[in-house]
């Protein structure tokens, strides 16, 4: 794992392509999916990794010399009121074949930590409503839905996203406090 530079647009630009038509067919409009183009997400990543904006950061996971996954964090983008307080996964994504062994796992885990190290006390993660297996990693990544949904557009079409939520320097663990005071 290593922070992303410059050299890694096109390949960023690969990972994120191919992951998105193989995990987001069916769940977001074919139409939206097929317009994707390499080359236009070569463009993006190569703008937001010029500009240096320190506000997010990228990591990738390389093998065998190719970058073959990344995660995307920093602060909390709907909340300003947060700041300092909480921090977002922007994007976490693989290359398909690479999916269930436990990469994943190691981008997200990165992302967390280093969340916390800025002090962050909550980490989120907004997440299609319909992505199951999406929603199941976050989940036994020890995330929770905690109640915050909205609509976010793709082409022609709005669709349901849920947001989940983890506590990252919890003062105390109000669920083992919870489940404690229900057994005694």
């Amino acid at each position: 794992m290593r922070a992303a530079h410059g050299g890694d647009a096109d390949a960023l630009a690969r990972v994120h392509l191919e992951s998105w038509r193989w995990a987001y067919t069916g769940l977001l409009p074919e139409s939206y999916l097929a317009r994707l183009r390499e080359d236009e997400l070569a463009a993006r990543w190569w703008r937001r990794l010029a500009a240096g904006e320190m506000e997010e950061s990228i990591r990738v996971l390389e093998l065998d010399g190719r970058v073959r996954g990344f995660v995307t964090f920093g602060p909390l983008r709907e909340e300003p009121s947060w700041l300092g307080y909480a921090g977002e996964i922007y994007m976490l994504y693989l290359a398909p074949d690479l999916v269930g062994r436990g990469l994943g796992n190691e981008l997200l885990a990165s992302a967390l930590s280093e969340l916390a190290r800025h002090r962050c006390h909550w980490s989120v993660v907004w997440v299609l409503s319909k992505n199951e297996r999406a929603r199941r990693f976050y989940e036994r990544a020890g995330m929770k839905l905690d109640g915050a949904r909205r609509w976010d557009p793709f082409g022609e079409r709005a669709v349901p996203v849920v947001r989940y939520a983890k506590a990252l320097n919890p003062v105390f663990d109000f669920e083992a406090m919870r489940t404690r005071s229900s057994i005694g």
